[in-house]
């Protein structure tokens, strides 16, 4: 007796198991409404529900994939756009969530520069400049292919940014970590954002006191209000208004 109930409950877990994979592999683990019923419709690719599933943080790539929907409904135009790119994980989510937009990204690609360290507190006070280091411009091109729309500024921000002077944008996702450059990348794309375009802010957090600095004195000089998300480590969004007729 005690045999089959030992057959019987390893039955029930292997079910169990197996009905969490399949939902894993489907990307419908965290069952966000829209996501499940697009993918019921066939609306998701395989290349989409693969970056779903190694994204580790899949509140924020929510957020990202629901901005997509809402921007390619309204038709909004313009470029994509990333400061703070790193090892080019989002930027990756961004190429395949917009492969047919220009992918313009800014980024050292050899980590922190020293005097925008200096001012830091809180988290961002235990950098150096060898964080986030271990990364290249070949590093990054090498992840997302030789795509003749992604755009790759090596260096600093401040400088970089004029050969993308005139383009205008439909997302800009800012990934700084550290206030100077958080606050110079939400000057700098605000004015370029189309209406109905979107900054995403990421890491919004007590951790990161200068860069919550940087938005809170940024969003008292515009006219939307800055709304925070819940995923992992906090996105700022901020949708430009519309003008209205």
């Amino acid at each position: 007796m005690f045999d089959v109930l030992n057959v019987l409950l390893l039955f029930v877990l292997l079910v169990f198991a197996a009905y969490y994979v399949v939902d894993w592999i489907r990307g419908n683990d965290r069952k966000q409404a829209f996501w499940v019923e697009y993918g019921k419709t066939g609306r998701i690719d395989p290349a989409l529900r693969k970056s779903y599933r190694n994204y580790p943080d899949k509140d924020r790539f929510m957020i990202f994939w629901l901005q997509k929907q809402r921007i390619d409904r309204e038709k909004i135009a313009g470029s994509v756009a990333e400061l703070g790119v790193y090892r080019g994980q989002t930027a990756a989510l961004l190429q395949t969530l917009f492969p047919e937009r220009q992918l313009h990204l800014f980024d050292t690609f050899h980590g922190f520069r020293a005097n925008d360290l200096s001012q830091e507190s809180g988290e961002a006070a235990t950098y150096t400049t060898a964080n986030f280091a271990d990364t290249s411009v070949a590093y990054v091109r090498n992840k997302l292919g030789n795509s003749p729309l992604i755009h790759v500024y090596e260096g600093n921000f401040t400088e970089t940014r004029l050969q993308a002077e005139t383009v205008q944008f439909a997302l800009v996702s800012l990934d700084a970590d550290l206030e100077k450059p958080t606050s110079e990348g939400l000057e700098w794309f605000y004015p370029r954002l189309l209406p109905g375009g979107v900054l995403l802010v990421h890491d919004y957090n007590p951790k990161w006191p200068g860069l919550m600095r940087a938005v809170d004195n940024f969003t008292t000089q515009i006219p939307e209000s800055p709304v925070l998300m819940p995923d992992r480590d906090g996105t700022v969004v901020i949708v430009k208004n519309k003008a209205v007729s």
